[in-house]
């Protein structure tokens, strides 16, 4: 991969938390014509860009400047209290520090974009400002060119399958966090070249590919943990698209594997391990549920629990103990699944 020298940013749930006063300005104009409002839930599922198609597809018996007029009437009421979100102003010195040209590329109205970003003190990081961009694949285009920017060596950054698509429409690298408008099944239906929970990751991932053409995988470690039942340990996270699996993680530089394995349990579950047998070793490259494209090392072992009590970390989402046949029935992740079914398959006593 060649080294990112140009970042293109998004500006509504990529930088800012805009999403409760775009939804009641929305709302305002669907109440107006007796249209009912979408609650938060049916606002993410339903709502995309392009503004002119969406509202094409919901309002469609009203003009788009007349809508336009009613939502910026509404929205310039609702957008004293925004914010940015966590890590975006690091994010934006991180980029100014490593003097990358960093552009905005958004359909936000230039006269909010004035009113938030001169109020937070963020228009000096942009070496120019692409706004009111109402079909972002269009204006790309004409940012790369204008600034003679290598396509290959550009990443787009944003929250929504819009931005992937015009990432992918302009040649950049697609880049998607899970901060803003879209869901991570929403997001991932679009393919995007990188998917990441927020701007933290993000820069971890430049931070990793400052020239360097590629990483190895990640060495990591995982257990089937049984009880005194004779029961297994059943985790859901959203990593793994809420998909159900072992606990276990990363290994750390100079770290022994058992060693990691009874770390990562402690952190993950509050369990101390005994009986810890080696099973497996999975090469697993960018397993499709999880939240992002990867490259596993999975030594996968099993273990039984020196105690009863599981206490989760953030991490997880739920738990179950169960039988082998039982966990076997559940919505599992697929590593999960081929060591599930080597250890029915290679019973010990």
């Amino acid at each position: 991969m060649p080294a990112i020298r140009n970042v293109i940013l998004d500006w509504s749930g990529t930088l800012v938390d805009d999403f409760n006063p775009v939804l009641e300005a929305s709302n305002e104009i669907f109440k107006q014509h007796g249209k009912a409002p979408f609650t938060v839930e049916e606002f993410r599922e339903k709502f995309f860009l392009p503004f002119p198609e969406f509202y094409k597809q919901y309002l469609p018996e009203l003009a788009l400047p007349e809508l336009d007029h009613h939502y910026h009437t509404a929205f310039k009421l609702l957008q004293t209290g925004i914010a940015p979100l966590p890590h975006a102003i690091d994010f934006l010195e991180y980029l100014r520090e490593r003097k990358l040209p960093t552009f905005l590329l958004s359909t936000i109205h230039r006269e909010h974009f004035e009113a938030q970003g001169g109020r937070l003190g963020v228009k000096h990081y942009f070496q120019q400002a692409y706004v009111q961009a109402l079909d972002k694949r269009k204006v790309i285009l004409h940012l790369l060119a204008e600034h003679d920017l290598d396509a290959s060596e550009t990443i787009f950054i944003g929250d929504m399958v819009h931005d992937i698509e015009t990432a992918q429409h302009a040649g950049v690298l697609s880049c998607a966090v899970l901060t803003g408008y879209d869901s991570l099944a929403k997001l991932k239906s679009a393919n995007p070249d990188l998917l990441f929970r927020n701007l933290r990751e993000v820069r971890d991932f430049l931070e990793r590919h400052r020239g360097v053409p590629s990483h190895p995988p990640v060495a990591t470690v995982g257990a089937l943990i049984s009880n005194a039942q004779g029961e297994v340990l059943m985790i859901q996270t959203h990593k793994w698209s809420h998909k159900w699996g072992i606990p276990g993680g990363k290994i750390k530089p100079l770290e022994r594997s058992e060693d990691a394995l009874r770390r990562e349990i402690i952190e993950e579950t509050g369990l101390k391990l005994g009986d810890i047998r080696f099973e497996l070793l999975q090469d697993c490259i960018e397993p499709p549920e999880f939240y992002k494209k990867a490259h596993f090392l999975l030594l996968n072992y099993t273990a039984t629990a020196l105690g009863s009590e599981v206490v989760l970390n953030d991490e997880a989402e739920n738990h179950r103990w169960l039988s082998l046949d039982e966990a076997a029935k559940l919505d599992l992740n697929g590593p999960t699944r081929t060591l599930l079914d080597h250890v029915r398959s290679h019973p010990r006593p």
